[in-house]
């Protein structure tokens, strides 16, 4: 992929990070008793084992409620922007700003439901807990109800596009522009690291059409498809591709390309191509070869990610420090 053009980022995208916090779920603790027990049974040295427990029943419905919402708001955030520099800050396109606040708004919700319901049914979980751990029960380690509420939280921030024109310290000119021209080198690794995020997330929509394609067949017994054509394949499809059209923030000519193509990809009829017709047999073909062609390309332009990926695969024995 070519890399970025400069532009003004501050007038088409911001940041935003997120941070949820379900404190109040307590979750797994060390119990030095237990642990003591576990050296003394097996002839362990001291601190080379640890024994742990949940201090809550992980597989209670409501315990499940609040995580399932977590990761539904953590969704909308990853969906709607791009990635930027490290995990906790992302790139958002104010062309997908909108959009965004109403996803998130509405997934919070979610989340400050599911957590309620959760704080209600506390009292109980703590008390199958007592009975659940017996003699590793600690009472101690169980706020009261009144304060369980306070170590759930989950924060949105924004922040407008630091420019590097804007740079300013009390130094000399040339450390001045030095630091300024640094600035400018890391927004451009940034903006090429996005672009490869909205690669990876068309090449993602774009295998799972071609999969299910490469594996239809009719089951000559019952005259029926082998596999199913939800009206989600192509949906999945076309959203990717509004979404990478407005993440485009530099106009970068292959993921115009991208998009185009992903569009191409849309035409074809769902109805058309899970329908067990012979007579649809070319329709399915075509809309193979189109699938297979914009892979390519996809591949293509992925290949110096997959490199990178394979490199550090060969080193993942040595990344425990």
């Amino acid at each position: 992929i070519e890399r970025e053009n400069k532009m003004n980022l501050a007038k088409s995208a911001m940041l935003v990070s997120a941070s949820i916090v379900n404190g109040g779920l307590l979750g797994e603790r060390k119990d030095a008793t237990a642990s003591s027990l576990v050296e003394n049974t097996y002839g362990i040295a001291n601190k080379r084992t640890k024994a742990s427990k949940y201090l809550i029943d992980r597989k209670h419905k409501s315990v499940k409620q609040v995580v399932a919402a977590s990761q539904r708001v953590r969704e909308v955030v990853y969906k709607y922007t791009l990635p930027w520099g490290d995990e906790k800050t992302r790139l958002l396109p104010v062309k997908l700003a909108d959009t965004f606040k109403v996803k998130l708004d509405t997934a919070i919700a979610e989340l400050q439901e599911a957590r309620e319901e959760y704080i209600q049914n506390y009292p109980a979980l703590v008390a199958a807990s007592e009975r659940d751990l017996g003699e590793l029960f600690d009472r101690g380690q169980y706020p009261g109800t009144d304060k369980i509420r306070d170590l759930f939280t989950v924060k949105v921030n924004y922040w407008p596009m630091p420019e590097s024109n804007h740079f300013i310290a009390e130094i000399s000119a040339g450390a001045a522009k030095e630091a300024k021209d640094g600035i400018e080198r890391e927004i451009e690794q940034r903006l090429l690291e996005a672009t490869y995020d909205m690669v990876k997330r068309a090449k993602e929509v774009v295998v799972a059409f071609v999969d299910k394609l490469e594996k239809f067949s009719i089951d000559e017994a019952t005259g029926k498809p082998t596999v199913t054509f939800r009206d989600s394949l192509v949906d999945n499809i076309q959203d990717t591709a509004f979404l990478i059209e407005r993440m485009n923030l530099t106009g970068n000519p292959q993921i115009k390309k991208v998009v185009l193509d992903l569009k191409r990809l849309c035409e074809v009829s769902v109805d058309k191509l899970r329908r067990a017709n012979p007579a649809y047999n070319s329709t399915r073909a075509q809309a193979l070869a189109t699938g297979q062609e914009v892979l390519i390309n996809l591949t293509m332009l992925d290949l110096k990610d997959q490199e990178v990926a394979d490199m550090v695969a060969g080193t993942s024995d040595y990344n425990d420090f």
